[in-house]
């Protein structure tokens, strides 16, 4: 693990969908970095459709992991994130905009 071989003063940028995608637990992993993920790609990962799932339409447990990686992880910046959908941009960017302000809150 990149992470567990680096000063606890380095950050980190975690991204979430290869973590999913793993079969890794976002939410243990922050835990197990406190302090040290400043900025977190947020992507959503499901079996099948790999990257191509929207925000909040795959397997990750968002409610868990913004709560770990704002108590826990010292987060200060979200980039969400989408390699493409059977939507068009806009809407996929919009989609995935509106997942993020229900899933966050």
């Amino acid at each position: 693990m990149i992470a567990a071989n680096t000063a606890k003063d380095v950050v980190l940028q975690f991204d979430v969908g290869p973590c999913l995608e793993a079969g890794s637990d976002p939410v243990a992993w922050i835990d197990a970095n406190p302090g040290r993920i400043r900025s977190m790609h947020v992507k959503d990962w499901a079996p099948g459709k790999g990257y191509q799932v929207l925000l909040g339409d795959g397997i990750g447990k968002w409610k868990k992991i913004f709560k770990a990686a704002e108590k826990t992880g010292g987060v200060e910046y979200y980039l969400i994130e989408q390699e493409g959908s059977a939507l068009p941009p806009l809407e996929t960017a919009q989609h995935c905009l509106d997942n993020f302000r229900k899933l966050h809150s």
